[in-house]
């Protein structure tokens, strides 16, 4: 199943073409897109051509709002590829869901306190261990994964549903919780992880370079940064 979050700005298609995308490569898989309260809700006809569930939900939790209200609504799949809508699927994506859990990328989370800001709250939302309650380990680039259902059961059984964001800052807060998480399930991040730490690839001697970053050379998924020309993606 695919779970994708959308603000449609009529300037641009990204999830139109994305979706396009999936359905290229997995033409029977569940989509579902979870608008997060688009003023300009015509792309729902435009998706209802590829069988696209869509949430018309008024989703304000932004990403993770979308992620859970996926998975709640279909708690049984095998796996769950959780995506921006700023991403291109390059090829078939069946072999990822061999490992239970699949980063596009990962960096450290000590790099910045935004992302151990809500440590505090999972200590005292959620029923994570306290021991991995720590500032030094990995944060989920993205907040973008896939996973296999039984790593979504869990993080649901220790509440981390709880943690839900309400504004850009939040989402970044959000990077290393997914992390941490992560991590307290028992996962080496460095081991669940396509292209290994973000901010290493976004040097200037990393593969996409400093900004604006090149990303053409990800597959088979590639997460661009709509706020780049397509002239500075290549």
């Amino acid at each position: 199943m695919f779970v994708i979050p959308c603000k449609y700005n009529s300037t641009s298609n990204y999830i139109i073409k994305l979706v396009e995308q999936i359905r290229q490569f997995h033409p029977k898989e569940i989509i579902m897109v979870v608008d997060s309260a688009s003023e300009d809700k015509n792309y729902f006809n435009e998706l209802s051509k590829y069988e696209v569930i869509v949430a018309d939900i008024d989703n304000k939790n932004w990403m993770i709002g979308a992620y859970w209200h996926g998975f709640k609504s279909f708690p049984d799949e095998e796996f769950y590829f959780f995506l921006h809508d700023s991403v291109k699927i390059k090829a078939n994506l069946d072999y990822l869901k061999e490992k239970d859990l699949m980063m596009i990328a990962n960096f450290n989370r000590e790099v910045s306190p935004s992302f151990n800001a809500w440590n505090e709250r999972i200590k005292n939302e959620t029923l994570i261990d306290h021991k991995f309650i720590k500032n030094n380990g990995k944060g989920c680039y993205g907040p973008i994964f896939g996973c296999k259902n039984k790593v979504m059961k869990q993080l649901l059984e220790l509440k981390c549903d709880n943690l839900l964001p309400i504004n850009k800052a939040e989402t970044g807060y959000m990077e290393g919780a997914m992390g941490l998480f992560f991590e307290a399930l028992g996962y080496n991040l460095d081991d669940y992880t396509l292209f290994g730490d973000i901010l290493k690839l976004e040097s200037a001697e990393g593969k996409s370079g400093e900004y604006p970053h090149k990303t053409s050379w990800q597959f088979p998924i590639e997460k661009f940064y709509a706020s780049h020309s397509d002239e500075t993606r290549k």
